[in-house]
């Protein structure tokens, strides 16, 4: 006879730990990330099946994130792909399940800061890989070279791509930074301040500029909340010298380039957002259809600039119309009411909450989900899967803080 109480018991357990394991193994495998995930779905299943007590917990973002499921699966009148379709609906359900699960699951503050620890730790781990990767060509893990553009050594660690590499290093980043700044003391301290200068370094490495800018505004409303003179006072110098400061191979490029929107974003970003407006024009509502952008683009691409965008399959390196136009503009809606939901309880949580600890890092997991949202405005990070992923963990992290304290509740 099957022991009821045992199958819940080894369900919590195994639930405790996988939530923790997930942010530091995404510092170098993308496999495991998905091994793990799969883990923690399959027995957060397996105790809702089991277990006798229903669960009346409301996730805040539950019903947003519904309706953004429900105007994705709206979107299959236009596909021209469902195979694809069904696909992109299969991500979604693992993100929903990441913020349903962590969420509910969180357990206390303890179970809280190992996830913390975790996270930092890996991100120390993908830095130091990072640093590797510049000193002997290849990272340590994947044996991945750094990408090479104009006399740029841009590292991207263990990950694909740098760009991915920095949305990674932007959304674990501002964490890190602010426990170092605001929360920590004696070795701690010294720690968290070792893997934001190691991490920020291999952010810089990566020369994405909207992952840079995505970091530094972060840190700047910061310190603006936090009213610290210093910070927001250094912010400004960094951006007053930063052009002084700028490698020879970015000032030489940069002299090249025709107009400031082009040297922030390259020629080429202008094909693929031309492309997503004619895709949101003739689709406007529900887009055409979940996760079929690449396969559309030649369908719906205007002109070319470039050799780099005449006969490929292209992302729109812009998240939001990259969501307008597959899921319409309904869709884009629906995700941002999700973001001015989780803003809106955010905010009334900081406000209210006594703990520093809690403060911080929840200003800290906020700020992360900030700037990879910025970095998102040039690149595609919410459609790939290995960051997408991570971005998703941190709504449904920032979730469980919300819920392990309930004067979020009270938000008007």
């Amino acid at each position: 006879m099957i022991n009821r109480e045992k199958i819940l018991n080894f369900c919590d357990k195994a639930i405790y730990w996988e939530i923790i394991i997930i942010p530091f193994v995404a510092s170098f495998s993308s496999a495991a990330v998905d091994i793990f995930i799969g883990w923690l779905i399959f027995t957060f299943l397996i105790k809702k099946f089991t277990g006798k007590n229903k669960d009346t917990m409301q996730g805040i973002l539950d019903l947003p994130f519904i309706l953004l499921i429900l105007i994705s699966i709206l979107s299959f009148v236009n596909s021209i792909n469902l195979h694809s379709s069904m696909q992109g609906i299969v991500k979604l359900l693992k993100y929903g399940f990441l913020i349903a699960i962590l969420g509910r699951e969180v357990k206390d503050k303890e179970h809280f800061k190992k996830i913390i620890l975790s996270s930092i730790f890996g991100l120390f781990i993908g830095s130091l890989d990072g640093v590797y990767q510049l000193i002997f060509g290849v990272d340590l893990f994947r044996h991945r070279p750094y990408d090479a553009v104009i006399g740029l050594a841009r590292l991207k660690g263990a990950f694909p791509h740098t760009n991915i590499y920095a949305g990674y290093l932007a959304l674990f980043l501002p964490l890190c930074a602010g426990l170092f700044l605001y929360f920590s003391k004696g070795k701690s301290r010294v720690y968290f301040g070792i893997v934001s200068v190691v991490a920020l370094f291999c952010l810089i490495f990566t020369f994405c500029r909207s992952a840079v800018l995505g970091f530094w505004l972060a840190m700047l409303i910061i310190g603006i909340i936090k009213k610290d003179k210093l910070v927001v006072a250094l912010l400004i110098v960094v951006v007053l010298i930063a052009p002084f400061l700028a490698p020879k191979g970015i000032r030489d490029w940069s002299k090249n380039t025709s107009s400031v929107a082009e040297l922030l974003l390259n020629k080429s970003r202008f094909v693929l957002f031309e492309t997503s407006f004619n895709m949101i024009k003739h689709h406007p509502l529900l887009g055409v259809g979940v996760n079929t952008y690449s396969l559309n683009y030649q369908k719906y691409k205007l002109h070319d600039t470039s050799e780099d965008t005449a006969n490929t399959m292209w992302y729109a390196h812009n998240s939001f119309l990259q969501m307008a136009s597959e899921i319409g503009i309904i869709g884009l809606l629906v995700f941002l009411y999700l973001l001015a939901k989780l803003t809106k309880y955010w905010w009334v949580f900081y406000r209210e909450i006594n703990d520093n600890f809690e403060k911080i890092a929840s200003l800290g997991i906020f700020m992360g989900i900030f700037a990879f949202l910025i970095h998102g405005l040039t690149e595609t990070n919410l459609y790939y899967p290995k960051i997408a992923t991570l971005f998703w963990f941190q709504v449904g992290f920032l979730v469980s803080l919300l819920n392990l304290d309930k004067r979020a509740a009270r938000a008007p």
